[in-house]
């Protein structure tokens, strides 16, 4: 098996969003007492296509600088909600771009892509469970 198919496998044996912080992120309230989890969650999941996006052009333009700032903002969002592999595959890709290594980042971008689908998959279950 493949490194990379071991990795794929091994994230989908993980949660793809820490549930604690998710309810932490529960706890912030609006000036009613309400909580306004479901505005932060719409507005991360509207925003990390965007991300990945230019990710993706960040890449494809072998601008090494813009792979690291990006992936470098990306790891604090997708930490904030508790997308651990996301942040693990962010600070990776960071580590790819500063070595210069394309090919990689060009993988990882990827990878994030896929996991970015399971935690939206999470996300989306978990909205409706509550």
């Amino acid at each position: 098996m493949r490194a990379d198919r071991i990795a794929a496998a091994r994230a989908e044996d993980r949660p793809a969003v820490d549930e604690t912080i998710i309810e932490q992120l529960a706890s912030i309230t609006d000036g009613q007492g309400y909580s306004v989890l479901g505005e932060l969650l719409n507005a991360f999941l509207a925003a990390v296509p965007g991300r990945l996006d230019a990710l993706d052009q960040a890449v494809a333009d072998g601008d090494l600088r813009a792979m690291a700032d990006q992936s470098h903002s990306l790891t604090g969002s997708v930490a904030s909600f508790g997308a651990r592999g996301m942040a693990g595959l962010c600070r990776e890709l960071r580590t790819a771009a500063d070595k210069g290594d394309v090919d990689a980042a060009r993988r990882l971008v990827l990878d994030l892509r896929a996991e970015f689908r399971r935690v939206r998959s999470w996300m989306s279950g978990f909205r409706s469970r509550t």
